[in-house]
This record gives C-alpha cells, sequence and structure tokens, in this order.
C-alpha cells in the first residue's frame, strides 16, 4: 500500500472503493490522511521552488552571456546584481536539503553550493598571483565543465571549482576589506592574465550551475507519475515524515544556528560567513528561513508560478496534539523575526563589540533558532517518529 502512495496525490476522481490513503495504523498519533495531503504537497512546493531558482540561474546565466559579449563596468555590475537575485531564490529550496531527497540522493550539494572555498585553487590571490587552475594552462590546457566536475572537492573540501560560492569568487573577487565586499574588476576578464581563461571558467561554471539545478528540479518535476514526482513517494509514509521533520531541524540547528552563525559569531572572521566574498550572508540567512517557513505552512507564492496553498508541517503536527504545533509556530515565527532583524552586512555584525545591538542581534538570531529546534524535537516525539541524524 505504502508504494501506491502517489495515487493519493492524483488531481481529478478517483473510483469510490478506492482509498486516496491507506487506514491510519491503531495508535499512530496523527491520521495519514492529513500526512498524505501534507506530503503531496510538499512535493507541488519543491517544484515550483526548485523551478524558480531554475528561471532565475538562468536568468543570470544570460547576464553572464551579455559580459562576455559587451564587457564593461555596466555589464559586470548587472551581471553580480543578478547573482545576488538568483541566490535569494536558490536560498529558499534548501528547506530540502538533509531530507533524503533528489539534491541529497544525486550528491548534488557538493557541486551546487559547497563552502567554504580555498580561492587559490581556482584563481590568483593576493598572496599568489600566478595560483588555481585559470592560471594553470599546463594541468589543465582546457577549461570544461567535465573538468570543473572532476576537481570539485578533488584533494580537500575546500577545493570547490563548481556551485554558486566559486561563482561568486570570480564576481567579486577575494575580500580583503573589513567594510564592504570583494573588488574584483571588470578587465579581469579582458586584460589581466590568463582573461580569457578565466571568462571561460566563469561562463563553464555558470552553465553547470544552471544544470545541476535542472536536474534536481527535473526529479521533482510534476509530470512523473501522473504529476507527482514519482520517487519521493516510493516510501512509507512515516519514513517521508522523518526525512521531512530531519531536514526542517536540521536546516534550522546544524545548519544555519549552528554552521552559518555560530562558527562566524565565535572566529569573527568575514572568511567564515556563508557568502563572504559579495558579503551578501544576510540575504542567505533571510531565504533559508522563508524556505523553512514555505514547508511548515504550506503556502508558496512563485515567482514564475501560482500561488500554491496546502497543508504544511503544522498541520501534521496539530493533528496530533496542537499546543505542539501552537508553541512550534510560535518559536518559529519569533525566530523568523530575530534573523530578519539582523543587521547586514552580516560579516559587520559579528565583528561588533561585545554587548552591541549588532551582535545581540545575531546571539537572539542564534537561541531563537535552537529554541525551535527544541520545540520541533518534542513535536518529534509526539509524533513518534524517532528522527536519526546523521
Amino acid at each position: 500500500m505504502a508504494c501506491l502512495l502517489w495515487i493519493a496525490l492524483i488531481a481529478g476522481p478517483l473510483s469510490a472503493d478506492f482509498e486516496l490513503a491507506p487506514p491510519t495504523p491503531e495508535g499512530q498519533p496523527f491520521s495519514n490522511e492529513i500526512a498524505f495531503e501534507f506530503l503531496g504537497n510538499y512535493a507541488t512546493l519543491a517544484w515550483y521552488l526548485y523551478s524558480d531558482s531554475v528561471k532565475e540561474t538562468v536568468r543570470f546565466n544570460m547576464a553572464v552571456y551579455q559580459f562576455r559579449k559587451n564587457p564593461g563596468e555596466d555589464t559586470f555590475e548587472e551581471m553580480k546584481r543578478s547573482w545576488i537575485e538568483a541566490r535569494k531564490i536558490y536560498g529558499r529550496s534548501e528547506a530540502y536539503r538533509f531530507s533524503d531527497g533528489p539534491i541529497d540522493q544525486m550528491e548534488l550539494e557538493i557541486l551546487i553550493n559547497a563552502w567554504p572555498v580555498d580561492e587559490s585553487y581556482i584563481d590568483y590571490t593576493v598572496d599568489d598571483p600566478s595560483s588555481g587552475i585559470i592560471n594553470n594552462p599546463t594541468d589543465y590546457p582546457e577549461i570544461t565543465s567535465r573538468l570543473l566536475r572532476q576537481l570539485n572537492q578533488k584533494d580537500g573540501e575546500t577545493n570547490i571549482s563548481t556551485g554558486w560560492h566559486a561563482v561568486e569568487f570570480l564576481l567579486w573577487g577575494q575580500d580583503l576589506y573589513a567594510d564592504g565586499p570583494g573588488q574584483r574588476k571588470w578587465t579581469d576578464f579582458t586584460e589581466a592574465p590568463n582573461a580569457d581563461r578565466r571568462m571561460k571558467y566563469l561562463v563553464v561554471a555558470t552553465e553547470l550551475l544552471r544544470s545541476h539545478l535542472v536536474a534536481v528540479a527535473d526529479a521533482w518535476s510534476l509530470s512523473n507519475y501522473d504529476n507527482h514526482t514519482g520517487d519521493f513517494f516510493m516510501k512509507r509514509s512515516t519514513t517521508l515524515m522523518k526525512s521531512v521533520m530531519r531536514g526542517v531541524s536540521s536546516m534550522a540547528g546544524r545548519e544555519l544556528a549552528a554552521e552559518r552563525m555560530s562558527v562566524a559569531l565565535r572566529s569573527k572572521s568575514q572568511e567564515d560567513e556563508h557568502s563572504c566574498f559579495s558579503d551578501t550572508t544576510h540575504f542567505d540567512l533571510v531565504a533559508n528561513m522563508e524556505g523553512l517557513e514555505v514547508v511548515l505552512f504550506g503556502t508558496y507564492k512563485a515567482r514564475y508560478g501560482p500561488l500554491v496553498e496546502g497543508k504544511g508541517f503544522i498541520d501534521v503536527i496539530a493533528d496530533a496534539d496542537q499546543k505542539a504545533a501552537q508553541l512550534v509556530r510560535k518559536k518559529f515565527l519569533t525566530a523568523k523575526e530575530k534573523v530578519f532583524a539582523i543587521d547586514a552586512p552580516f560579516d559587520q555584525a559579528i565583528i561588533a563589540e561585545e554587548g552591541s545591538e549588532k551582535l545581540t542581534q545575531v546571539k537572539d538570531a542564534v537561541g531563537a533558532l535552537w529554541s525551535l529546534v527544541y520545540a520541533l524535537a518534542d513535536a518529534e516525539e509526539l509524533l513518534e517518529l524517532d528522527v536519526k541524524r546523521g
């Protein structure tokens, strides 16, 4: 019966004797009917989130082509602005990480969003003007998508050659400035040593980013299995619920509160912020919270599509225990408020004086995120999901 879960999500009437969801097992604290409604909406939301990301990345790709065709200050700045917009949209989809979904199963995350980046692996740095793949035509005579994929994390986790942050470094260069982002000049792509290879790398890396996002989006395509993704639903509903719970709590706690905020708080180093070259980490944090909100509450107004409304994960929790759902809702809204309140740019907030409003905002946001994680852990216990985390 579990393998027929996708059938429950087909639009349109079914035969009267067909059960839209298998009967709820005795003692299960939430109903299968609510769970199936949520999981169907979860898959639909994934499709629109990733589709928006693909379309915005295509726009960025076009800006890169325009810069290649007409290199100059204006096209360079437009290209960077377009990267920022595409990055914001992608950040919402990260709520689907850690859930054993396509981005995890296809192992594309490390090609799309791996960080931190060892700049010298890609291009010159202030300490080594001849470093990087770009400046090594002897070992890498031709820069291709296959080569960049092969070199990504080849000899270490910071040897990043693909994805958002590799491209970010190409656009902004090293962030050597305490009060602003990197200041790479557009002439690096026209007049500097190996300018032609730098331009080729930028174009290939951008196309590769687009193709990887297309692959993830296609895995969630509404055309799979009569208008809903197939592979995702070839699992038991309880298994899927565990995956969703693990994804939401891991994104809020392990990733956002710990990796992306607390590490930088402790080190007080701009090198430890997520989007360090462009100083746009505050946009990452906001987008991640927006994505978690989509999964929890089941509503998303697609930038290039309709308003999607349906059951959210909060509805499954509420079916088991209204008070637990109310607590999760309250904790999420508080965490969202605290994250949104962080004074941008993030790297200035983490180096602010102890007791200052800027630093306090970051610490309050971290605390609020962990409070959300604890509330989710309580809900997990009530739902009897027994989530295993890596």
